[in-house]
């Protein structure tokens, strides 16, 4: 009896020591705010809505990249267009078709259904030429953590990728890159050596012109989802 207690002591110990381990592993908890930038697609000044289709998201909306997201606009959000160097207040109904719009907000979880709340709009004209961040969704094809690369399969782009749309294309990842993979629901900070081929990936960057007309893209963000492992075989 003696030594089963002394063995529950010891690994009563051990555990205590390994803690701060396994909490800088931990998976983070899902992100309470967002950010987002797009093209405004619809405005519904009655139902107190904007539709944007996303092209720059934090990672709470990243899975709506490429595609419209609908937010409900607080009563007391602040809401702005840019004229020059100022902001210049407006109202819902004053937002614009067309336009770029980038929104602040709160992810409400309460109810049935996840809701995206807008605390902070604003507005701006933008020409397409001038955006220097891009975004993509895809399949890894190839990765090499030393050279600090990484090649997708574009399956959803942002405007400034739609040549490489669903082809392959290599980026460099940013040596101090964010990145997450998903365990169970949840996001858990990896490196990029724990990217593999088939893995599919939500990413976001910059590009920048280095020699002529070649563009240089570095992921700056990415989300991961490790591709399922087929169960084996049973006779």
């Amino acid at each position: 009896m003696k030594k089963i207690l002394l063995a529950a002591a010891v690994v009563a110990v051990a555990l205590t020591l390994c803690a701060p381990a396994f909490a800088a592993t931990a998976p983070e908890t899902a992100p309470a705010k967002f950010v987002c930038v797009g093209k405004i697609k619809a405005v519904d000044p009655i139902a107190g809505s904007v539709t944007v289709r996303v092209k720059l998201a934090s990672r709470g909306v990243a899975d709506y990249l490429g595609k419209d997201l609908t937010i409900a606009v607080a009563s007391e959000a602040k809401i702005f267009k840019v004229r020059g160097r100022r902001l210049v207040a407006i109202t819902l109904g004053d937002l614009l078709i067309g336009e770029k719009l980038r929104v602040n907000g709160a992810i409400d979880r309460s109810g049935d259904t996840v809701a995206y709340v807008g605390k902070r709009l604003v507005m701006r004209h933008v020409p397409a030429w001038y955006v220097k961040r891009f975004a993509f969704r895809g399949p890894v094809t190839a990765v090499d953590a030393d050279a600090g690369t990484l090649t997708a399969k574009l399956n959803r782009v942002t405007p400034f990728l739609r040549r490489s749309w669903h082809k392959e294309r290599r980026f460099m990842v940013a040596a101090n890159a964010r990145i997450w993979v998903m365990q169970d629901g949840l996001p858990v900070r990896a490196t990029l050596d724990d990217v593999v081929v088939g893995d599919r990936i939500t990413a976001q960057g910059t590009w920048h012109r280095r020699v002529g007309t070649r563009h240089v893209f570095k992921i700056r963000w990415m989300i991961v989802r490790h591709a399922a492992v087929p169960a084996p075989a049973t006779l």
